[in-house]
């Protein structure tokens, strides 16, 4: 494997009122038939808050502006990821669960490798997620969501497990176990 990089993130759970979630669906990005999720939320500019670079991460990929403090950090998860053979990520993230009025998202703001990556902006609902739940990056939600919607929002950032998928050389792309959620 390449070179190793640390990057923090910053990720938002974007809850509209009918319950459904905003996610980014990528297929054919990776390879020929590749298909998985991920939510909004990206690596923080040097200096910057966690809250901050969920602020501004959330408008450069849907063109939402969110007003007023997110809350608390709702979970974390932790591993490493890559996109290739070159270079590996060893991610922190961090995911704020923000409820908005529907919308369709702009992806104007969107990097040019995210407008090639992400596919589709996709609102999905609780068991629509459970479906593809092993295919969102870099951890599974539909659990976390679910307690979320009941009005479970922890005292302390709950503990997801990793499930994000790496370069292996000798066996190409790989993936993780992903397990349910977990407290800390």
């Amino acid at each position: 494997m390449g070179e190793l990089v640390r990057r923090r993130c910053a990720r938002v759970l974007l809850v509209d009122e009918e319950d459904r979630v905003l996610l980014f669906r990528s297929v054919d990005y990776m390879g020929p038939g590749v298909e998985y999720y991920v939510t909004p939320g990206g690596g923080l500019d040097a200096g910057e808050s966690l809250e901050a670079g969920a602020v501004r991460e959330v408008f450069e990929e849907t063109g939402l502006r969110l007003d007023g403090p997110l809350g608390p950090v709702a979970a974390e998860t932790a591993g490493v990821w890559s996109d290739g053979p070159d270079l590996a990520v060893e991610s922190e993230d961090a995911y704020f669960f923000v409820r908005v009025p529907h919308f369709d998202p702009v992806r104007d703001g969107l990097e040019a490798i995210e407008q090639r990556e992400f596919t589709e902006a996709v609102w999905l609902t609780i068991p629509e997620v459970t479906q593809i739940d092993a295919l969102v990056f870099p951890a599974r939600i539909a659990s976390l969501l679910t307690a979320l919607l009941d009005g479970a929002i922890p005292a302390a950032p709950l503990r997801i497990p990793w499930g994000a998928w790496t370069w292996d050389t000798d066996r190409g792309w790989t993936t993780t176990e992903r397990a349910p959620i977990l407290d800390r």
